[in-house]
């Protein structure tokens, strides 16, 4: 089997995501495994969901049998490097091709990352376009075909904050949840 490890803070999970997701799909990957972080490493925003909530979102976002949403590294409970979560899925998955998705925007200083080595050992990058990124990328990283993803969590947040309307930027489900829950307010 071909499996995706796609990781980030999901917080909240939009459409953006889903799209990338959806086109590891068309790509060939057989499941996409989605992980959101325990503890963010280079911030905390004051308007974060907590833990529970975000992969409830995920699972509202992503009920399809290819995707799997995973708690492995919100129930460390510390610092989880991307290294650290590509070796735990490589033992799980001893067999399998592992595919890490990363954004055009990451893999622009992906050698600077803690241990690249150690992920580039246990899967294949997979970069999807984003932002206003567009360079070249080098085997044996492989480009994602889909459109370029411009959304971000962060300004979702900052406009639910604002009580502004966020429709068509999170999926109706997530959306229903946020309000539910008030979040991010």
């Amino acid at each position: 089997m071909k499996i995706g490890l796609f990781g980030g803070s999901f917080d909240p999970v939009h459409i953006g995501h889903r799209a990338i997701a959806e086109a590891a799909i068309d790509f060939g990957l057989d499941r996409v495994i989605i992980i959101p972080t325990g503890k963010k490493i280079y911030y905390k925003a004051s308007n974060s969901a907590p833990c529970e909530d975000r992969l409830a979102m995920l699972r509202l976002a992503f009920p399809e049998d290819v995707f799997e949403i995973s708690d492995y590294e919100t129930k460390i409970g510390g610092i989880c490097y991307s290294a650290d979560t590509v070796e735990h899925f490589k033992e799980v998955y001893p067999k399998d091709a592992l595919y890490f998705i990363i954004g055009e925007d990451s893999y622009d200083y992906f050698y600077e990352w803690r241990e690249p080595e150690r992920i580039l050992k246990n899967s294949t990058l997979l970069v999807y376009p984003r932002g206003e990124g567009g360079g070249e990328i080098k085997p044996p990283a492989v480009r994602l075909d889909c459109e370029k993803v411009n959304a971000a969590s962060s300004d979702i947040r900052e406009k639910i904050k604002r009580g502004e309307n966020i429709e068509g930027q999170v999926t109706k489900k997530v959306l229903e949840y946020i309000e539910e829950k008030k979040l991010y307010r």
